[in-house]
């Protein structure tokens, strides 16, 4: 299956210029518009020249707006669902075990060694020296994301850094809003578009002048306040299922950064899990 060129050109690690950028998130979130547009009426539309637009589809890697046009034909029909991404692992892996298996882990090893990545390691880095200040962090993560952010809180407590889960969807999410203390970090995993949810956050995190931690495969630093360390992960290959580990291996990073920024502290804490331990189990 070819990549998707408009969601590649969306990554913080692509390369694009600004303008790119801009008009590769217009087409993205406008696909059904932008494939009945011409290149003035895009141009129109994001207040640009058409020729911006044109060179703005080339960087992106297509040869013209009619090659830009076919590949969103080819992408509107096509679900982006759970089960379509399932089935599409599916079609490309086909419906041998060994080989499935063996194609999955191939994956979780190339997402793993994405993270080698000298720039990435300078991200994580940053992120803990944003953190290390801080007395608590909290954890945004909505779906799965929020089960990874419950188990990366309990790493962090138990090293003595007092962290919470939130991402409650719906009105509800004011509640978690609400803990948010001018002496805490947040800690935000996003992927995709920027959603309404995730820019209030931003917005209450801008207002208490919050260290923010970005973890996301494509949210530009154009799109979110200044000082936002943004640290870039895969989840996989483009409309497959979607994978955690290198989520996962990240947050570790950062836990474990910030337990060797306190070894004191981090140590006595452990000590006092052990001592509850050992009295939870005498007979």
């Amino acid at each position: 299956m070819k990549p998707d060129l408009i969601l590649q050109s969306l990554h913080p690690d692509s390369g694009m210029t600004p303008t790119t950028r801009r008009v590769a998130q217009f087409i993205h979130d406008n696909r059904p518009l932008a494939l009945a547009s011409s290149a003035a009426e895009l141009a129109e539309k994001l207040g640009t020249s058409d020729a911006s637009v044109i060179r703005s589809v080339q960087a992106m890697g297509f040869e013209s707006l009619a090659k830009l046009r076919a590949a969103l034909i080819a992408g509107l029909t096509r679900a982006h669902t759970p089960a379509s991404a399932l089935s599409r692992t599916i079609e490309e892996i086909g419906s041998d075990l060994d080989t499935a298996v063996g194609s999955i882990l191939d994956t979780q090893i190339e997402m793993a060694a994405t993270l080698k990545n000298p720039t990435i390691r300078r991200q994580i880095a940053d992120a803990v020296r944003v953190l290390h200040s801080c007395t608590r962090v909290a954890v945004f993560g909505i779906g799965p994301s929020h089960g990874i952010a419950d188990y990366i809180c309990r790493v962090l407590n138990r090293h003595g850094r007092i962290s919470f889960p939130i991402g409650t969807t719906g009105r509800l999410f004011a509640d978690d809003l609400i803990l948010l203390h001018p002496t805490d970090a947040v800690i935000v995993m996003a992927y995709g578009t920027l959603s309404r949810d995730v820019a209030i956050l931003f917005h209450e995190a801008q207002r208490q002048k919050l260290p923010v931690v970005l973890i996301t495969d494509r949210i530009a630093a154009t799109e979110v306040p200044s000082g936002t360390v943004i640290i870039s992960t895969v989840r996989g290959k483009e409309e497959h299922i979607v994978m955690h580990s290198a989520t996962v291996a990240l947050l570790e990073a950062i836990a474990y950064g910030l337990s060797i920024a306190s070894p004191e502290h981090t140590l006595q804490t452990l000590n006092r899990l052990n001592s509850f331990r050992s009295k939870l189990t005498e007979e």
